[in-house]
């Protein structure tokens, strides 16, 4: 959570209290009391990207001077900035708050607390909740393109939707990526209702390993973003994608088997096996040679405790996956039965 804290104005400390040391506490009998007379405020129904504010207004009802220290709000989004940091009997402090509604939708609930010298009170909150409803929206807002071979073309199709069709023409416009592996092509609704048809296409230039990429979209109403992500995967495959020992007793070893299978055309020589760590070994022994290994990884009685990370490093003789990489995990520690 990110808060905002206001600081003191110095208008704020004209007319402070001699008797009130600092301005931090009051003297026995004439302690401040703070009360907001209605610390919820719903706003309703707003539309994403517009901006949501309001006043609470906390009052002092005790006989002392009653400090308003700071104001913290739930997240960034929210400001609260009150009108007096240092407040009479019988005065009060506004406290105005701004709620940002860009890229939130649904059932929203933002709490301001602001900290006073009240004893009995505190941590005064306020609370702001209503309903942002989404002017726009691109379907689907992402896209998976899960596990794909390497030199694999795929394409998804994503609809931008005006979902408040009253408020005026509906405008898509330009839309970007980064990833120069990922195009993004943008057409007409073959409907013919206002909006967009994104063609995303995953192009074969695209390297082996995890991807992600984010579309930015713009339109006359409020921008989207769709994100796209997934993994190309070659010839060589690692089954399980990792190695996790689990929770181990130190003092003996701990033995974990895994398959690396070509699925390639071209035999595969394992060249070597090799560690991160002191504490782990792993030899390749072959199955059906070129095709498929069998990897055994060890760890080694007298670990130290604790936990343990790493990666095994395989390497081979394929021109395209020269090194896999292979993360390691154990917890090592002594266990009372």
């Amino acid at each position: 959570m990110i808060g905002l804290i206001a600081s003191v104005p110095a208008a704020a400390q004209e007319g402070m209290n001699p008797l009130i040391p600092g301005g931090n506490s009051a003297p026995p009998g004439r302690a401040p009391k703070a009360v907001v007379a209605n610390s919820l405020y719903d706003f309703g129904t707003a539309l994403e990207g517009t901006m949501v504010s309001h006043t609470f207004t906390i009052k002092n009802i005790g006989q002392g001077y009653l400090d308003i220290r700071g104001v913290k709000t739930s997240c960034g989004c929210t400001t609260g900035n009150p009108s007096k940091m240092h407040v009479a009997p019988g005065d009060d402090s506004e406290i105005a708050v701004s709620f940002d509604t860009h890229f939130q939708k649904g059932h929203q609930v933002r709490t301001i607390t602001a900290s006073t010298n009240d004893p009995d009170n505190p941590q005064v909150t306020m609370t702001m909740q209503g309903i942002v409803k989404k002017q726009v929206e691109a379907q689907p807002g992402e896209i998976s393109f899960g596990n794909v071979k390497k030199g694999t073309e795929d394409t998804r199709e994503v609809l931008v939707n005006d979902l408040n069709p009253g408020r005026g023409p509906f405008q898509v416009g330009p839309v970007s990526n980064s990833n120069s592996s990922i195009k993004v092509v943008q057409e007409k609704r073959p409907d013919g209702k206002p909006g967009a048809l994104l063609k995303v296409s995953l192009l074969k230039t695209m390297p082996m390993g995890p991807f992600d990429d984010s579309i930015k979209i713009t339109t006359n109403r409020v921008p989207l973003q769709v994100d796209v992500f997934g993994a190309v995967t070659g010839d060589l495959n690692v089954d399980p994608a990792q190695v996790s020992f689990g929770l181990v007793p130190r003092g003996q070893d701990i033995v974990r088997i895994f398959k690396l299978s070509n699925q390639g055309p071209h035999p595969v020589k394992v060249l070597e096996v090799a560690s991160s760590s002191p504490a782990v070994a792993a030899t390749a022994e072959p199955v059906t040679p070129g095709k498929e290994y069998k990897v055994t990884v060890t760890l080694k009685h007298g670990t130290p405790d604790g936990q343990l990370r790493g990666d095994l490093t395989i390497k081979t003789d394929d021109p395209d996956q020269a090194t896999l990489k292979v993360p390691f995990y154990a917890i090592v520690g002594q266990f009372k039965t």
